[in-house]
């Protein structure tokens, strides 16, 4: 019985661990594209963004016109802040959302360039439609550090969908609109309890009303409303066609990454090998040894018939007298 229990045990453990392996290997197949066809591009949007695309299965962004957009070229504190509307498919459900991006960051600080700064990404709503933990709130925040590799939360590009969660109101045909947009910046110092320093005054703000906050650029006439971003229902289905792609300066474009299958492929070879050789080990070792020692220690005649052999010292019969 222990033995049927501690069988089963293995095989929910190796169930488990072959899905964390697959999710591990897949991640490591998105790495080696974004290492290969996005990374460097982070400040030519149109090749980022087609990464992105392909990288977060976003249906299409609309390239023009682009929804808000603020640059600085000149000074110590110069990047870009695009949001563009954006569409994609989640369990057959269609849904429309905004996608906010800050690339051509370029910070001097004490006359120094401040290499690979990490960023702070906030939005402020006018609602508490955002799951943030196990709670709604009307903020939300992203954090992006260049230095480290690719994952779904480590870009500098926050999304936000007219759905559950997002931007949807719970109970009411209504969106939470957005108030205002900040990014922050720290150069990776952390203080006693680990935690990131970020500077004092935020990189920038735009918002739709006057800013009383620190910052080294701000915009108040930022607004973006929901029929801004809300596209589908200008489709004749909710999937647009060839022609309403170039009407609506859609961008749709996917990279291939099937050519990088090999990495999941190779990972779980591997895996599979192990697993194999554990279970061998586990299981059939021991009787596989034990059935190759016993026919081993089996006489037999060049005919192949088993043979008797007497023990050449045995114990007396007792049963015998004077040798009879």
């Amino acid at each position: 019985m222990l033995k049927w229990v501690g069988r089963i045990l293995y095989i929910i453990v190796i169930s488990l661990l072959s899905l964390q392996i697959y999710s591990y290997a897949y991640y490591s197949k998105l790495q080696e594209y974004y290492m290969d066809h996005v990374e460097e591009n982070l400040n030519d949007n149109e090749v980022y963004l087609n990464g992105i695309n392909t990288l977060m299965g976003i249906d299409y962004y609309r390239e023009s016109p682009i929804l808000y957009s603020f640059s600085s070229t000149a000074g110590d504190y110069q990047f870009s802040v695009n949001v563009y509307a954006v569409g994609v498919n989640a369990k057959d459900l269609y849904y429309d959302g905004l996608m906010i991006f800050v690339n051509n960051v370029s910070i001097m600080k004490d006359s120094a360039v401040i290499e690979d700064p990490i960023l702070k990404i906030s939005v402020e709503l006018d609602q508490s439609t955002l799951l943030v933990g196990e709670e709604l709130s009307d903020t939300g925040s992203i954090y992006f550090d260049p230095s480290q590799p690719f994952a779904y939360y480590n870009v500098p590009v926050l999304f936000l969908f007219d759905a559950d969660d997002y931007l949807k109101v719970p109970d009411e045909d209504a969106f939470a609109v957005i108030d205002r947009i900040l990014v922050e910046y720290s150069d990776g110092e952390k203080d006693e309890d680990n935690a990131l320093i970020f500077d004092d005054s935020a990189l920038f703000i735009a918002s739709r009303e006057l800013i009383s906050d620190a910052a080294y650029h701000k915009d108040t006439a930022f607004d973006i409303n929901v029929e801004d971003y809300k596209l589908r229902d200008d489709f004749a289905d909710q999937v647009p066609t060839d022609a309403e792609i170039l009407t609506f300066g859609l961008n749709a474009d996917h990279g291939d990454l099937d050519a990088y299958n090999w990495t999941v492929w190779k990972t779980m070879l591997i895996y599979v090998a192990l697993v194999i050789v554990v279970t061998y080990l586990l299981f059939f070792h021991k009787m596989v040894r034990e059935h190759f020692k016993t026919k081993n220690y089996i006489p037999r005649n060049n005919t192949g018939n088993t043979i008797t052999v007497e023990p050449i010292f045995k114990d007396p019969d007792i049963n015998q007298k004077d040798g009879r």
